[in-house]
């Protein structure tokens, strides 16, 4: 077993083209740094977001970043370097990454930030749509806060054009979801969406 030692660092992080830098208040935390113990890269992760979970209630609509610290006479797990550095132990589920330069699509404003699992989605100039998780989605891979905030945003510019937000049942999640991690724009979807309602209802 090896123990490590959790801490919460304020961090954002913007993306410009293709490139993403974050910046962090490495002399700052949020709330008390966490003890834990794991034998394995699969076993530290629950342990991280349990930890990243406890510190968004606490102190809500804060981005930050996990750092995470092997505890000094214990030995890494194998394969942590790889995880830690690429980011697969959820570290930066918490981290808001803003878009330098939002693109506009037909006069709708662009999109600032995509959002995470655990951080909301949000249009240029805009606060983020209503969008909340229950606690089984929390703990669940079917919770995904930015989702579920584009999801909001793609029934809005449905009713802003007339059409009803049901359309968005016309398709499956998955779709959706695919739609989303492709970075549709919510008003190119909402389009999307129409065109294939029409095209339903003429083959119908």
């Amino acid at each position: 077993m090896a123990f490590f030692t959790l801490s919460a660092t304020p961090a954002t992080a913007k993306r410009e083209g293709y490139f993403t830098s974050t910046a962090m208040a490495l002399m700052s935390r949020l709330g008390e740094r966490r003890i834990v113990e794991a034998k394995s890269v699969d076993g530290l992760k629950p342990l991280i977001l349990s930890f990243g979970r406890d510190t968004a209630l606490q102190h809500p609509g804060r981005s930050f970043k996990i750092m995470v610290k092997v505890n000094r006479g214990s030995r890494k797990p194998r394969g942590f370097d790889a995880a830690y550095d690429s980011e697969a132990l959820g570290t930066s589920e918490w981290l808001e990454t803003t878009i330098a330069d939002p693109v506009p699509h037909e006069g709708t404003p662009g999109v600032a930030s995509w959002g995470t699992r655990y951080t909301p989605f949000r249009m240029d100039g805009a606060e983020p749509r209503e969008a909340s998780l229950t606690e089984g989605e929390r703990l669940s891979d079917d919770g995904h806060l930015g989702f579920k905030g584009w999801a909001a945003e793609v029934a809005a510019s449905l009713e802003t054009i007339g059409a009803p937000a049901a359309a968005l049942g016309n398709e499956t999640r998955d779709t959706l979801v695919s739609r989303y991690r492709a970075h549709q724009h919510p008003a190119l979807a909402a389009a999307v969406l129409i065109a294939a309602s029409l095209a339903d209802q003429l083959a119908a």
